[in-house]
């Protein structure tokens, strides 16, 4: 068989078949014998023999004869062999599709794409629970900057893609998971000055005297911060510029600084750091997206149903 053409005339006798013909005669041309297909395909050793004499009859010749006490395949049965076995695999993943619709795990693979804080703050409590309800499903983790989270979803190379803030995409569509505000992340020694009362102009003149660790302008929680900073007429001073929040985390942990956080990291807690929300609040959304050219798998709803369930669940008191 040459890639995946089959003869027409060939086609017109695979069509003269049952479907259960082509399973048992495939099963015996894998196994050799009558007895060994029957185990394979979990049928008598009599029904085997009767649906290959049904098949012979049905097309009007012989799939196989008898030499040496040992069952041949008959240059027709060999021809049939060649053609129908593309057909018997198609035949084997449209059962294991249907299945996998069934149970709600199509494909038994979903591939994540979404932002260094999403991944590290968010997705290892998702993935756990998700893990827990379909043990079988393989999970492939993309971890990308915002950017590509659309080019990954509009080549289907994912299914679903997550991030803080939304995607300006005319084949990108959006689900809002969660909403929470932002937050500053100071050293762990400002402890005693960051109270539940602490005033917004308080606030300012506290982070004002410290130098900020900003993240780049194309990050979509700094560029929220940015437009605070304009209505407040605030402006932050410092010389540190990385990429991931999580830089930023570690690098006000040492001191060095204060950064700007989302709500799920400011609601996992560490003893070398301290966050309170900016004042007046800015909202800050977490999204899952999708692509719009076709609808999202199951599985990728129900991880979304996962990632807002623990959102929920851990939003900052």
């Amino acid at each position: 068989m040459h890639g995946t053409h089959i003869h027409e005339d060939v086609l017109v006798t695979i069509g003269s078949m049952r479907l259960r013909h082509i399973e048992v005669f495939q099963a015996v041309m894998e196994t050799g014998s009558m007895s060994a297909a029957a185990r394979l395909i979990h049928l008598t050793q009599s029904a085997v023999s009767r649906s290959v004499a049904n098949a012979e009859l049905q097309l009007g010749f012989p799939l196989f004869h008898r030499a040496g006490g040992r069952l041949v395949a008959t240059t027709e049965g060999l021809a049939l062999f060649e053609e129908s076995s593309a057909i018997f695999e198609r035949l084997e993943s449209l059962k294991r599709t249907a299945q996998n619709l069934k149970s709600g795990e199509q494909g038994s693979v979903l591939r994540i794409a979404a932002i260094p804080a999403v991944c590290h703050k968010l997705l290892p409590d998702a993935l756990a629970r998700f893990h827990r309800l379909h043990p079988n499903v393989t999970v492939e983790v993309h971890t990308v900057h915002k950017r590509q989270i659309a080019a990954e979803l509009l080549t289907r190379t994912v299914d679903v893609g997550m991030d803080y803030y939304t995607i300006t995409h005319p084949g990108i569509q959006s689900r809002s998971l969660g909403v929470g505000p932002l937050y500053a992340m100071l050293p762990g020694r400002h402890a005693r000055s960051i109270t539940e009362k602490i005033s917004p102009t308080g606030l300012l003149e506290l982070l004002s005297t410290l130098p900020m660790i900003a993240l780049t302008d194309d990050d979509p929680l700094y560029m929220a911060f940015l437009r605070y900073c304009e209505h407040q007429g605030f402006r932050p001073t410092g010389s540190i510029l990385v990429q991931t929040s999580q830089l930023a985390e570690e690098l006000v942990a040492r001191e060095l600084g204060w950064t700007v956080v989302d709500f799920r990291t400011a609601s996992m807690r560490r003893k070398d750091v301290v966050v309170t929300p900016l004042q007046p609040y800015v909202e800050c959304t977490m999204n899952a997206f999708f692509a719009k050219n076709h609808s999202p798998t199951l599985l990728a709803r129900r991880l979304a149903d996962t990632v807002k369930a623990v959102i929920k669940e851990g939003l900052p008191a």
